[in-house]
Order: C-alpha cells, then sequence, then structure tokens
C-alpha cells in the first residue's frame, strides 16, 4: 500500500429495513472512518416525490433508527444546537444542469419565524446551528435528483442532534389521505 491509500476511504451505505419510496440508501462518511475527517457527509439520490426528515402518523409507533457510528435518530425534524450544516440540491442531467429534476421546499425555523424556501434548479441551503430544519419536500419530480448534506463537525454525536418525536407529518401535504 503506498502512503496516499490511506486516504481512499469506503463510505459507509446506510439501508434501510424496508426501501423506502423515494430515495436510495444513503452513503456516509466522517471520523469513524477516517480519524482526521472535518465533516460528517450524507449523500443520497432521490428517485420519485419524497419527504426528508417526515414524522410518523398518529396510530404509528416511533421508531428510533441507530446509525452505523451509534448515532440515535429517526425521520422526524431536527434541532442540531452544535454545528452548521449545508445541503447541496443538484439534478443528475448534464445536458441540463440548471434543472434540478423535481421542486423543493425546505422548511427552515419554526412558529412564526419558520420560512419556506421553495426551488427548482441547484441550491445550496445553509442550516446555522441551533435553528430547527425540515421537514423537506421533494415533488414534482421528473428526474433524479442528488441531496449532499455537510455537518460542520466530523461525527454526529459532536453536533447535538435532537430529535422531536412530538412531530406529525402532513398526511394532506403528502397526498396519503
Amino acid at each position: 500500500m503506498n502512503a496516499a491509500e490511506k486516504y481512499c476511504i469506503k463510505m459507509t451505505l446506510k439501508t434501510d429495513r424496508e426501501p423506502i419510496r423515494g430515495k436510495s440508501p444513503v452513503y456516509m462518511f466522517g471520523k469513524e472512518h477516517l480519524d482526521q475527517a472535518a465533516n460528517w457527509v450524507e449523500i443520497m439520490t432521490i428517485t420519485d416525490d419524497f419527504m426528508m426528515m417526515e414524522g410518523t402518523s398518529k396510530e404509528e409507533e416511533k421508531i428510533v433508527h441507530i446509525g452505523p457510528d451509534g448515532h440515535k435518530g429517526g425521520p422526524y425534524p431536527k434541532w442540531i444546537h452544535n454545528a452548521d450544516k449545508t445541503f447541496f440540491f443538484y439534478g443528475t442531467d448534464p445536458d441540463h444542469p440548471k434543472d434540478l429534476g423535481a421542486h423543493v421546499e425546505f422548511h427552515l425555523g419554526e412558529g412564526e419565524e419558520e420560512q419556506i424556501l421553495s426551488f427548482d434548479e441547484p441550491r445550496a441551503v445553509f442550516v446555522p446551528k441551533g435553528l430547527r430544519h425540515g421537514p423537506v419536500y421533494v415533488n414534482d419530480f421528473r428526474k433524479n435528483l442528488i441531496i449532499f448534506s455537510v455537518l460542520g463537525v466530523p461525527a454526529r454525536e459532536e453536533a447535538g442532534i435532537v430529535t422531536d418525536f412530538s412531530y406529525v407529518a402532513d398526511e394532506e401535504k403528502l397526498g396519503r389521505n
């Protein structure tokens, strides 16, 4: 092995127990993969209309997912208390780089302060530490798109992520009514 090979690291591929319609498994990289890593990174392909960080219906059991790094989370809006996070949204059509492939609504903040960012071209969304974010709706899907998120710390535990189990998905918004 040459000296540089230690920097070519296999990422963790997190697959869901049952595949989730609208998204691929998630590639993850951070401190657990390389001690010198400066950020926690997650990459997924969106393959249909989708709601990221969704809540559960009132009748459903609230599930805690335990990631490969031991982080406990669930599909609920989150607060990241100790780190900034940046989401990158971009399409997969090299002939039309400005076409995201779908429409995105990104909820940022809460209550009267909540803002809804709405776009259908590639964007980066910066979430300052301490600001609630989610859900993120992907609708009017036409082509696969990528969501690439970068957490400003090398491991999720360091971010102080808090999962909100009181959140309930907007079933009407999802078209599941």
